[in-house]
């Protein structure tokens, strides 16, 4: 089993390591690959793609069955989720199950996607909120058949949804650039990040 979690960690935080966390635990016979896009498609990423690949790297490193996968670095043009998707299908095949990682923002803007019709028939969707959080999943995912446990995803390639709980954790790059922009010492990221921000001189200008 391959759980995909992408973004553009720019820069990674707590918020993205605990996400990570509660995937190794989730499914913790799978590969957790996380993927930073290299132009993403709807927002410009604010450093080059090296600095947020040394970062995201050195924040998972320490984190079991997770690895830091740079299929969509190399690659010309925008990342699409779907380019990603049937490049993985090509490597592993028709039989290998596929479980794209989103949250709940990502979740509601699916429909603005390029392709999500086709995401039920190359993985599965593994939906991470907060507990208690609803999240209306959209109607072209109406097809995907939605489960209680996270060990079902295994037995199909494609076409499941399931809705994991993740910590709490109320950070978002925005506003770690922001406090980065104010010279904010205390940041909510692992203190590696906060050093090699420092180190660097990242995101030190105002928005």
């Amino acid at each position: 089993m391959q759980v995909l979690f992408g973004g553009t960690f720019d820069p990674v935080h707590n918020g993205h390591v605990a996400m990570a966390i509660s995937l190794s635990v989730a499914f913790p016979d799978a590969t957790i690959r996380v993927i930073p896009n290299r132009q993403p498609p709807h927002r410009t990423s604010r450093v080059s793609s090296a600095h947020r690949l040394a970062m995201l790297k050195l924040a998972m490193d320490e984190i079991s069955g997770v690895t830091v996968d740079l299929i969509e670095l190399g690659r010309d043009g925008p990342s699409y989720t779907v380019d990603t998707l049937r490049s993985l299908r090509a490597i592993y095949g028709e039989q290998e199950s596929i479980v794209l990682a989103l949250g709940a923002d990502a979740v509601r803007s699916l429909e603005s996607w390029y392709q999500p019709e086709q995401l039920p028939s190359l993985c599965h969707l593994c939906v991470l909120k907060r507990a208690g959080e609803r999240i209306e999943i959209p109607g072209l995912l109406n097809q995907m058949v939605e489960v209680n446990r996270a060990i079902d995803l295994s037995e199909t390639p494609s076409g499941r949804l399931y809705r994991l709980d993740t910590p709490e954790i109320p950070v978002s790059s925005t506003a770690v650039r922001e406090l980065i922009a104010r010279g904010t010492s205390q940041l909510p990221v692992p203190p590696t990040i906060a050093d090699y921000i420092g180190s660097n001189h990242l995101y030190q200008d105002t928005e």
